[in-house]
């Protein structure tokens, strides 16, 4: 599955600002809410219940918001490229600075599972960091999304 079909310019957020961790959750129900998806209540209380479980920093100023909604037709992705850096109760200590957030739907674990891996090895990968933080606008982070994964 090519990334680049579960996210549009409209799904990308360049010079985010946001105060706090509940907040970009906020962001990213009101996002796929407009989006047509799904409703932006459900999605809130979805992320945030899984941010109980344990947060989703990533590490290296990365986090990974996600979760399974009911009712969600497609997989899609939304990217917040933060002002400033927040503080996501990362295991690293390092704020963060890069959202890139999953919501699958409900019935789709497998899609949800695989999805969120080929995300979580992406942004390992240092030199994908750097190119994706450097990005100038939205049609340069699908771009750099893309040649990723066709390496």
């Amino acid at each position: 599955m090519d990334l680049n079909d579960l996210f549009s310019e409209e799904s990308i957020v360049m010079e985010c600002a946001s105060k706090s961790k509940k907040n970009v959750l906020e962001l990213i129900s009101k996002m796929a809410s407009s989006l047509g998806q799904t409703d932006e209540n459900k999605v809130f209380e979805k992320l945030y219940e899984r941010e109980k479980l344990g947060t989703t920093a990533f590490g290296n100023g990365i986090a990974i918001p996600h979760a399974r909604i009911d009712n969600l037709a497609d997989a899609m992705i939304i990217i917040l490229m933060l002002k400033t850096p927040i503080d996501f109760d990362s295991s690293d200590g390092q704020k963060v600075d890069l959202i890139i957030s999953l919501l699958a739907p409900n019935n789709e674990n497998e899609m949800h599972v695989n999805i969120l891996s080929k995300i979580a090895e992406m942004l390992d990968d240092a030199t994908f960091r750097e190119k994706i933080r450097s990005c100038a606008d939205k049609l340069e982070i699908k771009s750099v999304i893309s040649s990723y994964q066709k390496n």
